[in-house]
């Protein structure tokens, strides 16, 4: 059985409501902050230009919004959990200021080729997988079939093929898969999505 390790804000875990609902899940390195690879402190976190503005757009629709971010780094030894946590911290801090929020932090910290004894192996929730969206559907009370997963790689896609949702691929390399929506960013993405999710 693997080990989820999430961090948990906002107020969407206290208004869980009984009736799933849709929401959207984000990865986190190409879709709200720049992918600089193995992104461990906080002094390399680089937000891409409406990510805030357009995860506050969600918020106010009252759409629930996880991130689920693979974090490999930890396994292959370049930074620890603390790590993890305190950048998606300051992620949260940073949103906050321009009044947007996420629901729930979750984060994958094996992989099967990693230094770290601990961390040195698969596990069901490392995108593509469905571990991370499970535990989502969970916290959050969602109907995954009718949300949204947003990001920048082919592990997002396949997360969002795992578990029934709708698909968008954002940067700049377009997504050539049936059924994909793919946008520039993510806050290009957003009113499409908006016009299109059921809440």
């Amino acid at each position: 059985m693997s080990t989820l390790l999430a961090g948990r804000s906002g107020s969407a875990l206290q208004e869980r409501r009984s009736v799933p609902r849709p929401g959207i899940l984000l990865d986190r390195d190409g879709t709200i902050i720049v992918d600089h690879g193995y992104v461990g402190s906080v002094d390399r976190v680089e937000f891409i230009d409406g990510s805030a503005v357009a995860i506050a757009a969600f918020n106010r629709a009252g759409i629930p919004v996880a991130v689920v971010t693979n974090q490999a780094g930890v396994a292959r030894g370049l930074y620890g959990i603390d790590d993890v946590i305190r950048v998606h911290e300051h992620i949260a801090e940073y949103l906050a200021e321009r009044g947007a929020r996420i629901d729930l932090f979750l984060f994958c910290p094996y992989h099967p080729a990693g230094v770290v004894g601990a961390f040195a192996r698969t596990s069901e929730d490392r995108k593509p997988r469905p571990g991370m969206a499970k535990a989502a559907e969970a916290a959050l009370g969602l109907d995954l079939a009718a949300s949204w997963v947003v990001g920048d790689r082919p592990e997002d896609i396949g997360l969002a093929e795992a578990v029934g949702a709708s698909a968008i691929c954002v940067g700049s390399s377009a997504c050539e898969r049936p059924g994909v929506w793919s946008f520039p960013s993510l806050a290009a993405a957003a009113p499409f999505i908006l016009e299109r999710i059921a809440i």
